[in-house]
C-alpha cells in the first residue's frame, strides 16, 4: 500500500475554505479562515439492528449457523417441537430439507453449506452434520442435554453447559467424526449462549446461573472468568468468536432488546433490537449478525447488525432553483433532473433542468398547475399528471427535453397523487379527488392510461418511487385519522404492505428503486428534515436534509446519491440539496 508522502507528497495545498480535492488524512490550509484542516471518513461509531424478512416457520428454540447474509436456521418449537431448516441468502429466507429428529433448545455452528446440530430438547445427545443439502446423523454427545450453548465449525467445535438435568457444567470438543469431554465450565448453567471460531478458543456468557451475567473464556483447556455481562439474562443470543462477540436479546427478566459488544475484555452496550425477545437464533459475526424467531409472536422476526465503522451519508446545499415553490413534480437522476409545476404563490407551469451543478428555465407546461404526479428517467424524459388548476384535472402531459405535449388524460382526476417510471411506461397512485380519498392505479403505457389493481389504503400525499413494474408507495395521508407511516410494494400487479417508515408523514421526497430509496423531509406535523432508508424490506434512519420541508420534489434511483429540491419550509423554498451515501468529517487545527 502507497504511503501518504508517495500518494499526496509533502506539500501543503494553499485553499480558501474547505478543499474539496483533499483526500483522507491530507492537510491543507484553509486561507479564509486561516487554520489548517484535515478530513477523514464518517462513520457509524456503533453498530445497529435492522428488520428482515421473517422466517417462513416462526419459531422459539432455534439454533443458527452461518454469516447475516447466509445464515441456517433450525430446529425450535413452532409448536409442536420442528426439525424445520431454512436458509437465509441477505433478503428472504427459504425453506430447506428438515432435521432427522425434531427438536428445540438445541445448539449449532458451521456455515450455511456445513453445520452442526446438537443436543436439544429431549433431552437428547443427538448430533447431525449438514452439507448444504441434507442433515445426516453422526455420532452423539457424550451427555445429553437441552437449552445449551455451541460454537465452532463443523469439525471442530464445542458444546457446553445446558440441562441434563440439573444444569451441567459438561464441555464437549467434537472433532468432526466424535465428541470427547474437556473441562467443565466454572459455573453450571442452561439457557446460556456461546460464541467462538472452534473447538479451541471460545466465550460462554450470560445463562441461568444467578447473576446471569457471568462471562467465560476457553483456551482450548480450561475455562477462565472473566469480566461479566452489564445485563445479566438467560435465553440469550451470541454470535462472533472468542475476541469479538455479540450478546442479543434474552430474558432478564423481562424480555430484553439489549445488545452488548464483546472485544476481548468488556462487554459494552450498543443499540438495542427492535423487538424484545428470548429463546433466539443467530449467527454471523460482530460487523455482521442476524438475529431470528424467539418467544415473541409470530416468531419469525428477524433483525440484520451491522457493526461499527459504516459509512454515514449526508445532504449537500447546491445551487438553488430559479424559482422556489411546493408542490412540484420531478423526475430524473442527481445529476439529470426536471422540476415543474408546483405552488409559488398560484399554479405553475414552470420548469427547470438540472444538470448537476445548476438549474437553467426551460419551456413550461402548457397546463399550470400544483399537487401534481410527476416522473421520469432525466432532464430529457418525464411525465405529469393530475393536480390542482383551480378544479382538479386528469391532464397529463410528455416531456422530450426541449417542449411539454398534451398526452391522453388519467381516467380519474384527481390531485396530491404521486407515481413514478419514465414518460413511456408509469404508474400514477392515490391522491384525492371528486370522489374522496383515492386508492386508484393507473397504468401509462405511453399512449394511455389504464386502471389496474387498488392500493390497499386509500390516501393523498404519499411518496413514490421505482419504475412501472416495482415499485414503493409510502406515508401519506388517509383521511381521519390522519398521517400514515404504511409501506405498500408493487410487482407489476398486485400492492402489497409491507414495513412501515419510522415516522409518521405526508409530502416527502423521494428516489430510488423497489428494493433501494429513501424518504426525505415531509410532514408529520410539524415539518420534517428526517431522512429514511429503504432497502428492500424495512427503513432506517440517516442523516437529516439540511433544511426541514414538506410538499418538496425529489430525484435518484438509489439511496447511494439523490436530489432533493423545492417545498415549503415553511414559505415557498428553491433550495436544492444532494445526497451522497458517503460523507468526510473535517477537523481543523488552530493556529492561534
Amino acid at each position: 500500500m502507497a504511503s501518504y508522502k508517495e500518494t499526496v507528497g509533502t506539500a501543503v495545498v494553499n485553499y480558501a475554505g474547505n478543499y474539496p480535492g483533499a483526500v483522507e488524512g491530507e492537510l491543507w490550509y484553509d486561507s479564509t479562515n486561516k487554520d489548517f484542516k484535515y478530513q477523514y471518513p464518517n462513520v457509524t461509531a456503533a453498530g445497529s439492528w435492522r428488520t428482515g424478512n421473517n422466517l417462513n416457520t416462526g419459531r422459539s428454540g432455534v439454533a443458527g449457523a452461518g454469516t447475516r447474509d447466509a445464515a441456517l436456521a433450525f430446529g425450535g418449537e413452532a409448536p409442536p417441537n420442528t426439525g424445520a431448516t431454512e436458509l437465509y441468502n441477505g433478503t428472504n429466507w427459504t425453506e430447506l430439507n428438515d432435521l432427522n429428529t425434531a427438536r428445540a433448545a438445541l445448539a449449532g455452528s458451521g456455515t450455511s453449506t456445513a453445520a452442526l446440530a446438537f443436543g436439544g430438547s429431549g433431552p437428547t445427545a443427538v448430533t447431525e452434520l449438514w452439507n448444504g443439502s441434507n442433515w445426516t446423523e453422526v455420532n452423539d454427545l457424550t451427555t445429553a442435554r437441552v437449552i445449551l450453548a455451541g460454537d465452532g465449525t463443523q469439525t471442530s467445535a464445542l458444546a457446553f453447559g445446558g440441562s441434563a438435568p440439573p444444569n451441567t457444567a459438561a464441555t464437549e470438543s467434537w472433532n468432526g467424526t466424535n465428541w470427547t469431554e474437556v473441562n467443565d465450565l466454572n459455573t453450571a448453567r442452561g439457557a446460556l449462549a456461546g460464541a467462538g471460531a472452534d473447538s479451541t478458543s471460545s466465550l460462554a456468557f450470560g445463562g441461568s446461573a444467578s447473576p446471569r451475567q457471568q462471562t467465560e473464556l476457553w483456551n482450548g483447556t480450561n475455562w477462565t472468568e472473566v469480566n461479566d455481562l452489564n445485563t445479566g439474562r438467560t435465553y440469550i443470543g451470541g454470535t462472533g468468536i472468542a475476541t469479538a462477540a455479540l450478546a442479543i436479546a434474552g430474558e432478564a427478566p423481562p424480555d430484553t432488546t439489549k445488545t452488548e459488544l464483546w472485544n476481548g475484555t468488556n462487554w459494552t452496550e450498543q443499540n438495542d433490537l427492535s423487538t424484545a425477545r428470548n429463546d433466539l437464533g443467530s449467527s454471523g459475526t460482530t460487523a455482521a449478525a442476524l438475529a431470528f424467531g424467539g418467544t415473541v409472536s409470530p416468531k419469525a422476526q428477524t433483525e440484520e447488525w451491522t457493526g461499527a465503522g459504516a459509512p454515514v451519508g449526508a445532504w449537500s446545499t447546491v445551487n438553488s432553483m430559479n424559482t422556489a415553490r411546493s408542490l412540484l413534480g420531478s423526475g430524473g437522476t442527481y445529476t439529470s433532473a426536471l422540476a415543474f409545476g408546483g405552488n409559488d404563490g398560484s399554479a405553475s407551469g414552470k420548469t427547470e433542468s438540472w444538470a448537476g451543478t445548476n438549474w437553467t428555465e426551460v419551456n413550461d407546461m402548457n397546463t399550470a398547475r400544483y399537487q401534481v404526479g410527476g416522473c421520469g428517467s432525466s432532464n430529457t424524459n418525464a411525465l405529469v399528471f393530475g393536480g390542482e388548476i383551480g378544479p382538479d384535472t386528469a391532464k397529463t402531459e410528455s416531456w422530450n427535453g426541449s417542449n411539454w405535449t398534451e398526452v391522453n388524460d388519467l381516467n380519474q382526476l384527481r390531485n396530491d397523487l404521486t407515481g413514478f417510471g419514465t414518460n413511456t411506461a408509469a404508474l400514477a397512485m392515490g391522491g384525492n379527488g371528486p370522489g374522496g380519498i383515492d386508492t386508484r392505479t393507473e397504468l401509462w403505457n405511453g399512449s394511455n392510461w389504464t386502471e389496474v389493481n387498488d392500493l390497499n389504503a386509500a390516501r393523498y400525499g404519499g411518496g413514490s418511487f421505482g419504475i412501472s413494474t416495482a415499485g414503493i408507495f409510502c406515508g401519506g395521508v388517509l383521511g381521519p385519522p390522519g398521517r400514515t407511516a404504511a409501506t405498500e410494494s408493487w410487482n407489476g400487479t398486485n400492492w402489497t404492505e409491507v414495513n412501515d417508515m419510522n415516522e409518521i408523514k405526508s409530502n416527502m421526497g423521494n428516489s430510488g428503486v423497489q428494493a433501494d430509496g429513501l424518504a426525505f423531509g415531509g410532514k408529520s406535523p410539524p415539518t420534517t428534515a428526517n431522512t429514511e432508508d429503504w432497502n428492500g424490506v424495512s427503513w432506517a434512519e440517516t442523516s437529516n436534509l439540511n433544511t426541514a420541508r414538506n410538499s418538496l420534489g425529489g430525484a435518484g434511483v438509489n439511496s447511494t446519491n439523490a436530489l432533493a429540491m423545492g417545498g415549503s419550509a415553511p414559505s415557498y423554498s428553491a433550495a436544492t440539496e444532494q445526497w451522497s451515501g458517503t460523507s468526510n468529517v473535517t477537523k481543523t487545527i488552530s493556529t492561534d
